[in-house]
């Protein structure tokens, strides 16, 4: 019975985490991204990784960091979900706006990719337009991404990492086995 947030680099498998917990424990998948590219959508903005985090830039000034976060929290709470997967969780402050709504309820994954070229090749595979183009691109990206919201920090606040280094297969036997050590899911 949690709240499951996943932190990670671009390409990491952050997604792949929350899409696994839906397919197989039917769970509600929310995502940060999908609320900045509803408003990209909305103002008829290109959703590249820029614009986007522009778009993020923006509303953290005027909201604080932890706004998406936040309005996550009450989409689950709304809901009266038990369970809930959130992808896209990157700063401290995201962590903090929801253990503020969890508490002990929310339990975050870091799913980690020790090689940065294999998460640069598994984003170019996806081929969504805000991925990068070539690996100068990926690594300013991954660059950005770490100086607008520490990334680093967040991932040290972890209750569990995640090796996504091997195949799909064993990324989801490692979420399985995860769910049943911690009781994760209501079932």
């Amino acid at each position: 019975m949690a709240i499951i947030g996943v932190v990670g680099q671009n390409g990491s498998g952050k997604d792949e985490v929350v899409k696994f917990l839906k397919k197989k424990y039917n769970v509600p998948f929310l995502s940060s991204g999908d609320i900045v590219r509803e408003i990209a959508a909305r103002e008829k903005i290109n959703a590249t990784r820029e614009n986007l985090s522009t778009i993020s830039e923006n509303l953290f000034r005027q909201f604080g960091k932890g706004y998406f976060m936040k309005q996550i929290a009450v989409k689950i709470l709304q809901h009266r979900w038990d369970n809930a997967g959130i992808s896209g969780i990157r700063s401290p402050e995201d962590v903090k706006a929801l253990k503020d709504a969890f508490g002990k309820r929310f339990f975050l994954i870091n799913v980690h990719v020790t090689n940065p070229q294999q998460r640069y090749e598994r984003m170019s595979q996806r081929g969504e337009a805000r991925d990068a183009l070539s690996n100068n691109e990926f690594a300013r990206q991954d660059a950005n991404e770490e100086k607008l919201f520490r990334i680093s920090e967040t991932v040290r606040l972890a209750e569990v990492s995640l090796s996504n280094d091997g195949t799909l297969e064993d990324l989801h036997r490692a979420i399985e086995e995860l769910v049943n050590r911690k009781t994760l899911i209501k079932k």
